[in-house]
């Protein structure tokens, strides 16, 4: 119960942090969705010729959630650095908190960050005609994966900002993001790549997540590609999490 309270007050901080720099959330939405009106403007007259794919806004409204919320994620990262420039994270140490809570608290409020943009990002697509087959339950589903997924991305910022307390390589774990997406079916079907991408791609996490977010747009109910998505999420979550883990039990000693 300890580590539940003391995860919930930092996340109320860091949320709040979140709140007086409005700018920053600006910038991580603006750019996704920069993107995915481009993309949608360039490619969806010829999608569905060229790869077969009817409702290209669908397609993409996904690639648009996991790029706005890895954006908003990878912030936590450098305010992990601030705290221990300013000394802040040495004082959590000295008191009663909770270890594990200064982890969890920050990928607390990634989570519920990411759960807000996705429903943005998800609220816009429906806005521009995306639809979405599986109704408000799969709405909920969307935003469940997408926070679910921003709480494990900052897993990986928090790993870095611990292990080596530099602002610069907290904020260069963002461009990991770029290998994962790009690495899967983000722009185009799976069925139409090269041999070689496609094995790359299907060891690549957020393929299925990808998969199983557009399931939920665009099919309906595959609860099996519904489950690989929820596996896929939520292992990813589990490693970045355990490499924060063991970078916070190496700086604390």
């Amino acid at each position: 119960m300890t580590l539940v309270a003391h995860s919930y007050f930092l996340a109320v901080r860091a949320v709040r942090e979140s709140l007086r720099q409005p700018g920053v959330e600006f910038g991580n939405i603006f750019i996704p969705l920069f993107f995915f009106a481009v993309i949608i403007g360039s490619v969806s007259n010829v999608a569905k010729s060229a790869f077969g794919v009817d409702n290209f806004i669908a397609f993409q409204v996904p690639v648009a959630v996991l790029q706005a919320v890895a954006g908003a994620a990878s912030v936590s990262g450098i305010a992990m650095v601030t705290d221990i420039e300013r000394g802040y994270f040495d004082k959590l140490l000295l008191t009663p908190t909770s270890r594990w809570s200064i982890i969890t608290g920050r990928m607390l409020a990634d989570f519920i960050r990411g759960a807000l943009f996705t429903l943005l990002v998800l609220a816009i697509g429906l806005g521009v005609g995306s639809g979405l087959a599986t109704g408000v339950a799969g709405g909920a589903m969307v935003v469940l994966v997408g926070a679910l997924f921003a709480g494990g991305f900052s897993g990986i910022g928090i790993a870095i900002a611990l292990r080596t307390g530099s602002a610069q390589a907290a904020q260069a774990g963002f461009l990991l993001f770029f290998p994962l997406l790009f690495l899967a079916p983000a722009f185009a079907p799976l069925s139409i790549y090269d041999p070689w991408l496609r094995f790359i791609a299907e060891l690549n996490p957020v393929t299925y997540i990808l998969r199983g977010l557009r399931v939920l747009m665009l099919e309906g109910w595959d609860w099996e590609q519904i489950g690989y998505m929820f596996a896929a999420a939520g292992g990813f979550a589990l490693v970045t999490s355990t490499m924060a883990v063991f970078t916070l039990r190496r700086r604390a000693g």
